[in-house]
């Protein structure tokens, strides 16, 4: 049978054999199977690489096309890898960092601790990180840089929403205005750090002891007290030896400024035990130094030049080891204080004028207001024995006035006033004179709650009442 034959002819349906096909002889293909109406997928080829990175991974452009393209669990997957492995490392590293401080090596674990604060991702350790290095920084004396720690800090509390974050980071933020000199300020804060959660632990016991160094600054003795009562009942509740040194320092200075020299004493010598005890191996050194300095402030107001001099010389040589800037014009201003009390005003001011160089260094407005005020007595001294003239002790004083008002000593303000009355009678300006007494007298000095009679006067015993208020111990 040839092709051309009529069984083939109705066999291929009536094509001629020179139109045969190949598909002809197939099936029709399923549409549901193969879509034959879409187009094929073409990628358009590009010279360019990509370079730009994103997290981490090179983006993938139109060179390798989206067949090329790494699954989003897999990159997913190696950024969370990674993000744990540096989160791991940075808590490896916070540790080590507290180990090195604890073994006083503070600068390398603060190089530690700058290391690991680029690789945490937790917002709480992120938080405690901080707070390490706002420690750090407040015991090396950089009290701006210090200031800067406790304000990132009081941001993450802000986003936690968490309350003891905030109490913690408003009292970080008032231990720095405190020493920067800004008083309000740092009292505003802490009563921010107070209106907050605290837990009831150490943290509310720093919260009354700042409030109390505060007020003792702004001349208010019962609210110090009373500040002071709080921290010490607190730390003696949770068993806590930094806090307690703390407060027996503060209750020293309390004493010495109102002149119960027996007292301060007291106080101080038991700082100065808690800070060479058996149990003193918790106890960062920065508070053994300060234990050490206020000793050496109440040996001297009591006349013991000779030991409040070796323990201000103990403070100088811990200071210089420890890098403490801060501690050091404190004591150098101490130093000069028991030369004063010696009449040796030349080394006295030479000490006083190396403290306020420090103090206007650092920031630290208070221990530059101390020294100035130091150096104003030794010229008053000698303007009194009639070796200088009335024109320096009038331009210091006038200089120490306008710092001693914008910190908001009170009582350092009366001292100034009353000195410079002094020297306005010596140069027969009489109105100028009474202005100042008169200006003096505004501020009330601290009087006992029992007889009404002025504290402070003279050197006397003194007594505390359960209620915070300051009588005579007659």
């Amino acid at each position: 049978m040839s092709w051309d034959s009529i069984e083939s002819r109705d066999f291929l349906g009536g094509v001629p054999a020179h139109q045969l096909s190949a598909t002809r002889l197939l099936s029709s293909p399923d549409p549901s199977r193969h879509h034959l109406d879409d187009p094929p997928d073409v990628f358009p080829f590009s010279e360019e690489y990509p370079t730009e990175v994103r997290n981490g991974a090179i983006r993938w452009g139109s060179r390798f096309g989206p067949a090329h393209r790494p699954s989003a669990g897999v990159l997913e997957c190696f950024r969370i890898c990674r993000s744990r492995l540096d989160q791991y490392l940075a808590r490896r590293k916070i540790e080590r960092g507290v180990r090195l401080y604890g073994q006083n090596e503070q600068r390398l674990a603060v190089k530690v601790w700058l290391s690991a604060l680029r690789g945490v991702r937790h917002r709480s350790d992120k938080f405690a990180l901080l707070g390490h290095l706002y420690q750090a920084y407040m015991d090396f004396g950089k009290y701006r840089e210090s200031l800067e720690f406790a304000n990132r800090q009081l941001g993450i509390s802000e986003e936690l929403d968490s309350a003891p974050m905030r109490a913690e980071a408003y009292l970080n933020l008032a231990r720095a205005h405190q020493t920067l000199g800004g008083l309000d300020r740092a009292l505003s804060y802490a009563r921010h750090a107070l209106y907050n959660d605290c837990g009831g632990g150490s943290t509310a016991g720093c919260v009354h002891l700042t409030v109390a160094a505060v007020s003792l600054e702004l001349g208010a003795f019962s609210k110090a007290m009373d500040g002071f009562q709080k921290a010490l009942a607190v730390a003696q509740a949770q068993n806590d030896n930094t806090l307690l040194l703390q407060v027996y320092v503060g209750l020293s200075e309390l004493w010495r400024r109102l002149r119960d020299t027996e007292r301060a004493v007291a106080c101080a010598a038991r700082a100065c035990d808690l800070g060479r005890g058996p149990r003193s191996t918790d106890l960062n050194t920065r508070h053994h130094r300060t234990a050490l300095l206020q000793m050496a402030a109440a040996l001297r107001a009591r006349g013991e030049l000779g030991d409040a001099h070796d323990y201000c010389n103990e403070a100088l040589r811990l200071a210089a080891v420890a890098g403490d800037q801060g501690c050091y014009a404190r004591a150098m201003r101490i130093a000069g204080d028991v030369y004063r009390r010696k009449c040796d005003y030349g080394k006295a001011l030479r000490h006083y004028e190396v403290a306020m160089g420090a103090g206007q260094s650092l920031g630290d407005r208070l221990a530059q207001m101390e020294a100035m005020d130091g150096a104003a007595r030794c010229l008053e001294a000698l303007r009194l024995q009639g070796r200088i003239c009335n024109c320096r002790p009038l331009e210091f004083n006038t200089r120490l006035l306008e710092v001693a008002t914008s910190v908001g000593s009170k009582m350092l303000v009366r001292r100034v006033r009353l000195r410079l009355a002094d020297i306005y009678t010596a140069l027969g300006d009489n109105n100028a004179a009474a202005r100042q007494r008169r200006a003096a007298g505004a501020w009330a000095a601290p009087a006992c709650a029992r007889c009404r009679e002025p504290l402070a006067e003279r050197a006397e015993p003194l007594a505390s009442l359960p209620c915070a208020h300051i009588v005579h111990h007659a």
